[in-house]
């Protein structure tokens, strides 16, 4: 079982409400261009707060779409996997008679800790702004006592012969705005977003939106 991590946000923004979002970013090798993925987000009043929580849990996706920044990512196909495991790697293939990707099982890959793979077909189309194909990894987590979900948190360009390696090694970043779920984010947007560490056996995080609209470390003063 895989250990459970808390963020606590409190908005004391003077504006009526906004969007949190929480980000995650990877290393991922193979894809040309990354993007990450409005992952978690919750509405919260001026005076409220969220706590959301999540595991280390995760599914490779894939998508016949391109990376087109403000655009929803909506996935064609998921695939449970586990680092560490021989259930550590997927394939993604092309029905060129159909015109219909896949997402199997791959054959596994040295079981090393903190690494998944997608590797992809000969065939598969080379990639296009339009139809893709994007690969990515989603997470479980949500609001807690609510029923987790998993969602992309981040994904990138695919095509033919490739192989994708995601290190498991995420990096978290918050936001305030307006965003909604699965929204495509520049990637240099998203660094440069309040960034959230945990440290070793920490699991547990909270930042409070103060009146000026600055995240700051703690719950409200």
């Amino acid at each position: 079982m895989t250990d459970t991590y808390t963020l606590t946000l409190y908005n004391r923004s003077t504006a009526p409400r906004w969007t949190f979002a929480v980000y995650t970013v990877v290393p991922v090798s193979g894809s040309d261009r990354l993007s990450p993925v409005a992952w978690l987000t919750e509405t919260v009043d001026s005076g409220d707060s969220v706590t959301f929580e999540w595991t280390l849990d995760h599914r490779l996706v894939f998508a016949a779409q391109g990376i087109d920044t403000g655009t929803e990512w909506t996935e064609a196909a998921s695939m449970p996997v586990a680092a560490g495991t021989h259930d550590n790697a997927a394939r993604l293939g092309y029905q060129s008679d159909g015109h219909m990707f896949t997402l199997e099982p791959a054959e596994a890959r040295p079981a090393t800790p903190g690494r998944l793979y997608v590797d992809t077909d000969p065939n598969v189309p080379e990639y296009g702004p339009i139809g893709g194909p994007t690969v990515g990894l989603a997470l479980s987590g949500g609001e807690r006592n609510r029923p987790s979900t998993f969602a992309p948190a981040i994904v990138g360009t695919s095509g033919p012969g490739l192989s994708h390696a995601f290190d498991l090694d995420p990096t978290y970043y918050i936001d305030a705005g307006t965003i909604r779920q699965g929204t495509l984010v520049d990637f240099d947007a998203v660094t440069g977003f309040q960034k959230v560490e945990f440290g070793p056996g920490r699991f547990s995080s909270e930042w409070t939106l103060d009146a000026s609209d600055t995240w700051v470390p703690g719950p409200p003063a």
